[in-house]
């Protein structure tokens, strides 16, 4: 196995971090080594396919997740956010202590964001007008429809590929409003409960939703008639929406 990352030099970024968190009335474990008796908390440690790694657990009373940060030898991170009921695991490649430095900031920024939420997939090619030509996700939450960009590469594939018409499985996501909404000025985020009304429209290739809600402003959203986007919103927003919701 070759060694990507001095693990000795990363731990002593952790304890520095430590300490500012323990500042910020975090509480953070001492570091937890590869084979120690105190490793972190996760149900799954399929993921670390190395015998060296290194990590801590940080909480905080104002958080709604619990996370353990790790990093191995080979150079990737995981970072799990943890409920009593759930969890979300994400991988990181770490190519220097400088991403390593970073990530633990972003980690512990997130964490006191975050809340672990039950999502459904819906559109994978979602745009928010016809001059918007750039993809998105968009995610059916238990509260809200949320729109997150996906880029270039992921529109050029959705293009050439052949869209989903089975419904995609719900499972648990972590849910960053903030970050959401900072990452790109036509990510969104439409809370249920600011609906005044809506419509939802078919078309040959393209469908698509028209929201106002109550504060007057309005959105736009298309999504490739091939998926099962349609038949999702209406099932989900009729019983909220009755008669204000028009198909």
């Amino acid at each position: 196995m070759r060694q990507r990352i001095d693990l000795d030099l990363a731990a002593a970024l952790l304890v520095e971090h430590r300490a500012r968190w323990t500042a910020d009335q975090c509480v953070a474990s001492p570091i937890l080594w590869s084979g120690g008796k105190d490793a972190p908390p996760v149900a799954d440690r399929s993921h670390v396919d190395v015998p060296h790694w290194l990590g801590s657990r940080i909480t905080h009373a104002g958080w709604e997740v619990r996370l353990a940060v790790e990093l191995d030898a080979t150079g990737w991170a995981h970072l799990h956010f943890l409920s009593e009921t759930a969890g979300v695991h994400e991988r990181w490649r770490v190519r220097s202590l400088d991403r390593w430095d970073a990530l633990l900031d972003q980690a512990v920024a997130r964490a006191s964001r975050i809340r672990l939420v039950h999502a459904q997939l819906v559109a994978r090619a979602c745009t928010t007008g016809w001059l918007d030509w750039i993809h998105g996700e968009l995610w059916l939450l238990p509260t809200s429809l949320v729109r997150i960009r996906s880029g270039l590469m992921a529109s050029v594939a959705n293009s050439l590929g052949s869209s989903p018409t089975a419904p995609e499985p719900a499972h648990t996501i972590a849910h960053d409003p903030a970050a959401i909404l900072a990452g790109h000025r036509t990510n969104k985020i439409i809370p249920f409960d600011g609906i005044e009304r809506a419509r939802l429209h078919g078309g040959i290739t393209t469908s698509g939703m028209t929201v106002s809600m109550v504060d007057g402003t309005r959105h736009k959203l298309l999504w490739l008639t091939g998926e099962p986007t349609r038949r999702l919103l209406t099932d989900r927003l009729l019983p909220i929406l009755g008669d204000r919701l028009t198909r």
